[in-house]
C-alpha cells in the first residue's frame, strides 16, 4: 500500500493539495466579518490554536529534509510569519481586530504541533528499527 504522501491528484501530491485547500480555508475563516450563527460558541483562542496546530502538522507532513532542526525551525517560522500577516490583515475586515492573544494561540498551536510531530516520528522510527532488528535476528 502506498503512503498518502505518494498519492497524486491532478499531478500534485495529495498532501500538498490538502495543505493548500486547508490554508485557504483558515485564511477565509479568520477574515470573515463575524462568525456564522450556526457555529457553536467555541473560544476564539481555541479555534486559532487548533487551526495553526493543523496547519503546522500538515506542513510537517508535506515537507522533507534530513535536517530535523532546520525543517522544524522553517515550519515554525512559516507559521509565525503567517500568523503575523493574518492578524495584521484582520484590521481591514469589519468586525475583526488584530489581537496579540490570537497570535499567541497561533504560535502555541504551531510549536506544539511541530514538537509532537517530530517526537512521535522519532519514537516511531525507534520502534521500526527495533522491530527490524528482531526480524533480522529471527531470519538468521
Amino acid at each position: 500500500m502506498r503512503s498518502v504522501s505518494g498519492i497524486r491528484l491532478f499531478g500534485f501530491r495529495l498532501g500538498i493539495l490538502v495543505l493548500a485547500v486547508y490554508w485557504c480555508a483558515i485564511f477565509t475563516g479568520t477574515h470573515l466579518p463575524t462568525l456564522p450563527s450556526g457555529m457553536s460558541q467555541v473560544s476564539d483562542k481555541s479555534m486559532h490554536f487548533t487551526a495553526f496546530f493543523i496547519l503546522a502538522t500538515l506542513l510537517c507532513y508535506c515537507t522533507s529534509s534530513q535536517r530535523v532542526w532546520g525543517r522544524a525551525g522553517w515550519i515554525i517560522l512559516t507559521c509565525l510569519g503567517y500568523a503575523v500577516i493574518d492578524e495584521m490583515t484582520q484590521a481591514f475586515v469589519r468586525g475583526r481586530t488584530p489581537d496579540v492573544r490570537d497570535f499567541a494561540a497561533d504560535a502555541f498551536g504551531s510549536i506544539l504541533a511541530v514538537a509532537l510531530y517530530f517526537s512521535v516520528r522519532a519514537l516511531w522510527q525507534k520502534y521500526r528499527d527495533v522491530l527490524h532488528r528482531k526480524r533480522s535476528a529471527v531470519t538468521r
